[in-house]
């Protein structure tokens, strides 16, 4: 099992609240979730309890492509296994929901 504590992104506890597609991203990549995706390992994602907000576009940087590659939700969760205050977990499942959405172009030609 494996351990990710999303603790490093919050400045010594001054951020309190994770939001931003492209700090998502960037989190991926810091904590190496591609290669992640790919292990076949538990990971648990620990999420310290001053943290009052995971937004959607954030939850999406970081675990869209997870969630699409695992298969879904279950499998999604089977492998990433989050510990955190009761609303971040409800956050992290509008999250899941949001990265399963089918998005078509805005405009067509």
């Amino acid at each position: 099992m494996l351990l990710i504590e999303l603790n490093e992104l919050t400045n010594g506890g001054e951020v309190r609240n994770l939001s931003g597609h492209e700090r998502g991203q960037a989190a991926r990549a810091k904590f190496g979730l591609a290669d992640l995706d790919q292990a076949n390992e538990r990971v648990v994602i620990s999420i310290p309890d001053f943290i009052y907000t995971i937004t959607p576009s954030f939850f999406q940087g970081m675990f869209a492509e997870s969630v699409r590659q695992l298969g879904g939700r279950d499998k999604f969760l089977d492998r990433y296994q989050f510990n955190a205050d009761p609303v971040v977990l409800q956050q992290i499942d509008r999250g899941i929901k949001a990265s399963l959405v089918e998005r078509r172009p805005f405009m067509t030609n």
